[in-house]
């Protein structure tokens, strides 16, 4: 008997099957269940003061500002290839409008002024190139600077009309004010951010307050905030509030028809949010090269990403594949019928089976690793609120990694009882021809012994 068939009739194949039915489930489970990165820092540190600031309904070549992101409605279509009906979700639309403006501005991100030199510390002087200061830009009063004939950034603006005509542009149309080269308030600070929000914003930039008003609107009403607590506190009051527009208003400006006529029917005119601004989260650089948050946060971000989709992935295809495969083939066994299928179809099946299982495994150890660099646990280089939200962030990062660490024990055991159930079979075979060829030479001794007397 083949080693194959020896294998394959071994009971082993039975705990094969029980073992990856539970790895198909707990992979499926770990990857709906595992949350995505929990560090909300990178989009703070990757936006942009507002350089070269206007209001305009077109702003061609520059950048504009997303206030929020209204997550679209839902309806329920057939699905072709699930062959069942499945919520859709239409028309995810950014909010970039108020009043009819959008915010333009030019691009350049916290992090590669940063990198460039040109967020110093408080008392230091400016670098040579960029010898014209703007003052405060974060939370760690580091400040700015830039070349001398390029204008500062953005300090104050809002909805309304301005405290006085000295210091600001009155935009009319708009009802929107900002200010101007006069603005020299005390302890002014550059805005480093600009939101809508009903209500005080969260600490998570990802957690936003906004209302629902239709029953088909993807997103449900969230007004309060639940995500993370620092110090005892939900919501961000570094915050501060620059006036109110209605929902009505944003949504007949921002939305297309078939949206607005699902949703601005249900909203009365007193349904109001509020523009927020803030400061910058400020990074000591020097210190930052110590753990290299801020150039590595959006690899770690990925190497996550990517763990839960493989995770997902290897249990859908263990589920779907690899199950009805052992399945079938210990039916073919057990009815004797192996030799009306090629043994080698199943040899090359199992090869393929064996590889795929390695090939998670690998990428399983990649992202471990990789999660294992980016230990923020003793992070210290931002103000005492964002070193808490970091270390809050990487708490996540450890259960991610512990997710990580059982999905790469189930395919190392999976890939070492395979091995074992080789080894088992190999050595079944060896004693089955040993066993095969001392009956032979038993049976050849008493031929001749029988022969013999035969003879005489």
């Amino acid at each position: 008997m083949c080693l194959i068939d020896r294998f394959y009739k071994a009971p082993i194949i039975w705990a094969e099957i029980i073992i990856i039915i539970i790895a198909s489930i707990l992979h499926i489970i770990f990857g709906f269940i595992r949350k995505g990165p929990d560090f909300n820092t990178y989009d703070l540190f990757n936006s942009s003061p507002f350089f070269d600031f206007s209001l305009s309904n077109n702003c061609s070549n520059k950048s504009y500002n997303i206030f929020h992101t209204w997550e679209g409605w839902k309806k329920k279509e057939y699905s072709v290839a699930k062959d069942k009906y499945v919520w859709v979700i239409h028309d995810r639309t950014n909010i970039t409008k108020i009043n009819g403006n959008n915010f333009c501005y030019k691009f350049i991100s916290y992090k590669d002024l940063l990198n460039k030199g040109q967020i110093i510390k408080q008392g230091t002087e400016c670098p040579i190139e960029y010898n014209k200061n703007c003052g405060r830009i974060d939370t760690l009063n580091q400040e700015l600077c830039i070349n001398e004939n390029d204008k500062c950034p953005l300090y104050d603006i809002g909805i309304g009309e301005p405290p006085d005509n000295i210091s600001y542009i009155y935009n009319k149309d708009s009802n929107i004010y900002y200010n101007n080269d006069n603005y020299n308030i005390t302890n002014k600070a550059i805005i480093g951010r600009l939101i809508l929000n009903d209500g005080q914003p969260c600490y998570q930039s990802t957690e936003k307050l906004w209302k629902k008003f239709a029953n088909s609107e993807a997103a449900e009403t969230h007004l309060n905030c639940t995500n993370i607590q620092i110090f005892n506190k939900v919501s961000d009051d570094r915050y501060i509030e620059k006036g109110e527009i209605t929902y009505k208003k944003l949504y007949e400006e921002n939305l297309n028809e078939k949206a607005k006529n699902i949703t601005i029917n249900n909203i009365t005119d007193n349904e109001i949010v509020h523009l927020y601004k803030r400061e910058f989260y400020g990074i000591d650089k020097e210190c930052d090269k110590k753990f290299n948050l801020i150039d590595d946060f959006k690899d770690l971000k990925n190497i996550q990403d990517f763990d839960k989709l493989i995770e997902t992935m290897e249990g859908i295809i263990i589920a779907v594949v690899v199950i009805p495969f052992f399945l079938c083939l210990e039916i073919a066994f057990y009815c004797s019928k192996l030799g009306m299928i090629s043994q080698k179809v199943y040899f090359w099946m199992y090869l393929l089976y064996i590889i795929i299982i390695c090939c998670f495994l690998s990428c399983h150890t990649i992202a471990y690793i990789k999660m294992r660099e980016s230990d923020y646990s003793n992070y210290n280089c931002s103000d005492s609120i964002i070193n808490e939200i970091i270390k809050k962030g990487n708490e996540n990062n450890k259960k991610v990694m512990a997710y990580n660490l059982i999905s790469f024990y189930i395919d190392a055991i999976i890939i070492a009882g395979n091995f074992l159930g080789f080894i088992i079979g190999l050595i079944w075979d060896l004693i089955d021809k040993k066993t095969k060829k001392c009956k032979f030479y038993k049976y050849q001794a008493v031929s001749s012994k029988n022969s013999g007397e035969r003879d005489e």
